[in-house]
């Protein structure tokens, strides 16, 4: 029996809403992360209210493949109109630590240094696993893997040549 697109549609929201939103706010103000989530939302909306729910295979890397695309269009938009794109608040979570400001000038710093690959792997690995990712970029949960370590090994590198100490 096929569920009411609405169903489906509050079950995402309620499931992955705030990742979705992190997800964004690693790599943009709050304002733009909050218009990219609505957007990631409303395209998800269009596509399960036209096809079956069938049609989506995993909910969670579905999603995640949705807001990597918003994403690409908006930076697209940027690129296009030239605007200066900047990385904000990279590091915010709902976990408070004690860091002075330098140190997380320097965090940004070291993580806006990293490819945009990287960066997204980074990302992604902290809601997804290695498959989803891999089913969202279209690479093997092995490649996922090694990349993510090299990128945590760039990033470990960028933050020591920064002496940040983490």
């Amino acid at each position: 029996m096929r569920r009411h697109p609405a169903e489906l549609f509050d079950e995402l929201w309620s499931k992955y809403h705030k990742k979705i939103y992190t997800y964004f706010r690693r790599q943009f103000d709050e304002h733009t992360s909050e218009d990219l989530c609505q957007q990631t939302y409303l395209n998800a909306w269009r596509y399960i209210s036209l096809y079956s729910e069938n049609s989506i295979k995993q909910n969670k890397s579905w999603l995640f493949t949705v807001a990597k695309n918003v994403k690409n269009d908006h930076l697209r938009y940027i690129q296009l109109h030239s605007m200066n794109f900047r990385y904000e608040n990279l590091y915010e979570t709902d976990v408070t630590v004690e860091i002075n400001i330098d140190e997380s000038i320097s965090i940004q710093n070291a993580f806006a240094r990293l490819s945009e690959e990287e960066r997204q792997l980074l990302s992604m690995a902290q809601y997804l696993t290695s498959k989803e990712i891999g089913s969202v970029l279209g690479i093997s949960a092995s490649a996922v893997r090694n990349r993510t370590q090299n990128a945590k090994g760039h990033l470990k590198k960028l933050l020591e040549d920064l002496k940040v100490n983490v």
